[in-house]
């Protein structure tokens, strides 16, 4: 059916020839002629410039809400990666401040136990300014991380 409708020469490219094929298609369903479906033809045209606009327009918007989607996206990912941060921050934190006051503790139980009066003190005064300096700094830490 829609070879009857084209009837013109074969020259033309293939945008003009499907472009002619929808012309005469509308031209024929309202009831006029060929020639009827060219003359309207320029006032689809205008409108077509009208149509080519309101869908920029509205492409435009497509492209804001597709850029919008994106950068929530963006945002989204950002969060959890500052997210997974902090917990990591918190994990090396709670491992530091285990470690020095092991270390604190393992000072405490052998020079800190020694015979030697001094000895003793200068140990047990140790693991105390260890524990001291890593609750100090690791409470500052975590008070940064949050």
């Amino acid at each position: 059916m829609p070879q009857a409708k084209r009837g013109g020469s074969r020259s033309g490219s293939s945008s003009s020839r499907s472009g002619t094929t929808k012309r005469s298609a509308a031209g024929s369903t309202r009831g006029g002629s060929r020639a009827t479906g060219t003359r309207s033809s320029g006032g689809r045209a205008r409108s077509a410039g009208a149509s080519a606009a309101a869908a920029s327009s509205s492409a435009g918007t497509a492209a804001d809400a597709r850029l919008e989607a994106v950068a929530q996206r963006v945002r989204n990912l950002n969060e959890r990666i500052i997210e997974a941060g902090k917990g990591a921050g918190e994990a090396t934190l709670t491992s530091y401040e285990k470690a020095l006051k092991s270390i604190a503790s393992t000072l405490e139980r052998g020079p800190g136990s020694s015979d030697v009066e001094w000895i003793a003190n200068l140990a047990t005064a140790q693991a105390k300014f260890i524990r001291d300096v890593t609750t100090a700094w690791t409470s500052a830490a975590r008070d940064m991380l949050k």
